[in-house]
């Protein structure tokens, strides 16, 4: 893929919801934006409210689409609905407690947090699958926009966007992807270039604004 002008990605994850609370595996399952996470959303987006956005797009779970909508605001930025940004399918322990799951299935949790890419949980995805699809996705998406270039707003989850930019890298190190973060990933020529990963300043700074009127 030949990217004739830069395009630069900014990931941004789904605001806090109901099962982030009560600390749920939410996958393909969803749950709601809680007040904080629309306040996140809200924040998120006010920080990054100084940036030209050429176009937006969004995994297909509420919540995500919640989260884009809020930050967007009265922005006059496209925004398209794309279920391969869709978080990881955790299988069988979609919407259960963390902490019930070793009485049912044992260690699934660690193995499925070791970054082996045949890793996934029971009747789940593996982070291959998962990457596969977020690639092509992704792929797209930079292709479509590499004749004009520009910011794209990329609205996702904190597995799906972590491990892609693992697999882009070779990493080890899956960083923690807090509620309304962003990563920001350049593409020029096909080459990504990572340049912020999990950051939490533009939510920080977005919400202070908004605090401060």
């Amino acid at each position: 893929m030949i990217t004739e002008k830069k395009v630069t990605l900014y990931f941004v994850r789904h605001g806090e919801t109901q099962y982030n609370v009560e600390k749920r595996m939410q996958g393909f399952c969803d749950s709601p934006l809680t007040e904080k996470g629309i306040s996140q959303a809200k924040s998120v987006g006010k920080g990054l409210s100084d940036i030209n956005f050429i176009a937006a797009y969004s995994s297909d779970s509420q919540r995500v689409i919640d989260t884009a909508k809020y930050a967007i605001g009265k922005r006059d930025i496209p925004l398209t609905i794309d279920k391969r940004l869709k978080e990881m399918n955790f299988g069988v322990l979609e919407a259960l407690v963390e902490e019930e799951i070793p009485a049912l299935y044992g260690n699934v949790l660690e193995t499925l947090f070791s970054l082996d890419l045949d890793a996934c949980a029971p009747e789940g995805e593996t982070y291959a699958q998962l990457f596969a699809r977020t690639e092509n996705a992704i792929d797209e998406i930079v292709k479509m926009h590499a004749s004009e270039g520009g910011n794209i707003l990329i609205f996702s989850h904190g597995v799906t966007i972590g491990n892609y930019i693992v697999q882009i890298t070779k990493s080890s190190e899956f960083a923690v992807h807090e509620n309304c973060s962003v990563s920001i990933v350049r593409y020029m020529n096909g080459q990504p270039q990572i340049e912020i990963i999990a950051d939490t300043s533009f939510r920080e700074k977005g919400g202070q604004c908004l605090t401060n009127g």
